[in-house]
C-alpha cells in the first residue's frame, strides 16, 4: 500500500479538570482520506466532516494497535491544520498466508485541537 501523506499520532492524558495534554507525538506515514459536505434543512445550514486514515504498520503503530482508539491525529490536508480523534480501528491481517498485518485502518472524528501541543 502507498502511504503518501504524513500525520502526527498524538497520545493524550486528561487531568482531574478534564483538560487534555499530549504525552507523546510521533510522525507516521499514512494515507489520509477526508470527506466533507454541507447539509441544509429547516433554514439551517450545517457542515459535516469526517475522515479516515490508513497508518503504515510500523512497530510504533503495531505496539499501540489495541490502544489507538481515543488517540488524536494531527493532519494537514490541503495545507489546513486539522485535528481528529480515532474512533475505531481495524487491523487487517493476512489470515490465510502468513498472519502479517496488511494495514491499520482508523475512522476519525473531527475535534478541536489541543492547545498545549506544539506541532512543527
Amino acid at each position: 500500500m502507498n502511504y503518501p501523506d504524513t500525520v502526527k499520532l498524538v497520545q493524550v492524558k486528561g487531568d482531574m479538570y478534564g483538560d487534555k495534554s499530549a504525552t507523546s507525538v510521533e510522525t507516521i506515514s499514512a494515507s489520509f482520506i477526508k470527506r466533507a459536505g454541507v447539509t441544509h434543512g429547516e433554514n439551517i445550514e450545517g457542515e459535516t466532516s469526517d475522515a479516515a486514515v490508513y497508518l503504515q504498520p510500523i512497530a510504533t503503530v503495531l505496539n499501540k494497535r489495541d490502544d489507538l482508539e481515543g488517540m488524536y491525529i494531527h493532519a494537514e490536508p490541503f495545507s489546513n491544520s486539522s485535528w481528529y480523534k480515532i474512533s475505531t480501528v481495524n487491523v487487517a491481517q493476512r489470515k490465510l498466508l502468513n498472519n502479517a498485518v496488511d494495514n491499520v485502518y482508523c475512522r476519525l472524528e473531527k475535534v478541536a485541537g489541543l492547545a498545549s501541543v506544539y506541532i512543527s
